[in-house]
């Protein structure tokens, strides 16, 4: 059997890798998971190179050895950006062929002309990041060069439900924080924004709703869930009882556990997704940043979900890396499960190839999400895009290689994963 080559494309036939790449690179992409700001959030945030690499690249400068004691000169964007390198090269230089590093790298080179950032150049890089941070930047990046059509945006800094710009972004929101209340003081928080009395479990479901359709008026098109980063995946299902009794002693201020009503609340969520026929976005698979607990956001954890809520489409996020396989199984099992690759063409770009091509030959194409930028900066989700479109050309390429599909077939493929998948899941028919 003919073998296939993922580490790039020399192994591939060049005229059949550079026809499939070029056709790939022009089509048009939903991304299905972004974090960035409006325009006008970015011109007024003012970013420099060392705000780009502060998401997501500083993470692996860390885990290299990054002392944090030099974090906050390195964002301190009154010191010079000659002394903040001096601090960022010696650990930069072990991240910098990562995939957050090469997004960095491509982002600087095909947007600002700089090829290799020094000492010598991060002056001028700086000049040019300023001098581009002006109206037209985000229609010259999203739309002339990444080619979007639009992005489901999570706003997850914003309190309040606010409609994005339609012209780039649709509305994902969170309602994790109805699911795990804090204290008494988060209460009270929740009945302020929702104008809902929160004395009872009750209280607390209504309040979900009145939030619920707040976000649905500012145009929710999916639900969206990182809880994942607070607890475990796996949600029982308690009855309101139960839930109630938890409910008592969180607001009384006890120190009780409060799984219980975490699982009553996060399945009340999944009433409301299903009700109004949305997807429900899932972060599983490793998070973001340094130190957190990876365990907890096994993919299998939800299977459990997947069967008691079959009318909801599970979007379950970043191919759940390092499981994908996981994924995998429940997206060839599960009508209502999808496998999104958002950010995990950056996490490792040798294992999205390979995840892809695994589940070309494991699950239905049309329950593969090709793309989501997920970052905060323009630059960078392109240039995430840039990584995403030349890893389907490899893993297509070399299957039309071998035999296994024609060229026709492998853009057709590319197609659904990068734009038509997207749509069909966030542009959904009316239920009959």
């Amino acid at each position: 059997m003919q073998r296939r080559a993922f580490l790039g494309s020399p192994l591939l036939a060049p005229a059949l890798f550079a026809r499939l790449g070029e056709a790939i690179s022009n089509l048009d992409l939903i991304s299905t998971h972004e974090h960035l700001f409006s325009e006008e959030e970015r011109y007024a945030s003012q970013p420099d190179f060392f705000v780009l690499a502060d998401h997501y690249a500083l993470n692996d400068l860390v885990s290299a050895g990054l002392p944090a004691g030099d974090l906050v000169p390195l964002r301190d964007r009154r010191l010079p950006a000659v002394q903040r390198w001096r601090l960022f090269e010696p650990w930069w230089r072990h991240a910098r062929f990562t995939g957050y590093g090469q997004a960095l790298r491509i982002a600087v080179r095909d947007i600002y002309g700089i090829s290799d950032v020094n000492a010598g150049n991060i002056e001028r890089l700086n000049a040019a990041i300023a001098a581009a941070n002006r109206p037209g930047l985000y229609r010259d990046i999203l739309k002339r060069r990444m080619k979007l059509r639009y992005g489901v945006l999570d706003d997850y800094w914003r309190g309040e439900p606010v409609r994005p710009d339609p012209e780039y972004f649709r509305l994902a929101r969170k309602f994790d924080w109805f699911c795990t209340p804090a204290n008494p003081a988060a209460l009270k928080r929740m009945e302020e924004v929702t104008s809902v009395s929160i004395t009872s479990l009750d209280g607390l479901v209504r309040a979900l709703e009145r939030r619920f359709q707040q976000s649905l008026d500012a145009g929710l098109t999916a639900v969206k869930s990182t809880i994942a980063y607070q607890r475990e995946l796996l949600f029982a299902d308690p009855s309101k009882h139960e839930a109630s009794a938890a409910f008592d002693a969180l607001a009384r201020g006890g120190n009780t556990s409060r799984r219980q009503l975490e699982d009553y609340m996060f399945r009340q969520v999944l009433r409301l997704t299903e009700a109004h026929n949305l997807p429900f976005q899932i972060h599983t698979g490793i998070q973001a940043g340094n130190a957190n607990v990876i365990a907890n956001t096994r993919p299998l954890l939800v299977a459990n979900l997947l069967r008691d809520y079959p009318r909801v489409r599970f979007d379950l996020f970043h191919a759940g890396w390092p499981w994908p396989n996981e994924v995998m199984a429940m997206a060839k099992m599960f009508p209502n499960a999808y496998a999104d690759f958002c950010w995990t063409h950056i996490l490792s770009p040798a294992s999205a190839r390979q995840a892809l091509d695994e589940m070309i030959g494991a699950v239905p194409s049309n329950k593969i999400l090709g793309f989501g930028g997920d970052y905060r900066h323009v630059e960078l989700t392109c240039a995430h895009s840039v990584i995403a479109r030349d890893n389907i050309a490899r893993v297509l390429a070399a299957r039309v290689e071998a035999k296994e599909m024609t060229e026709d077939e492998a853009l057709a493929l590319a197609r659904a994963f990068l734009h038509d998948n997207p749509a069909s899941l966030f542009e959904p028919a009316p239920r009959a």
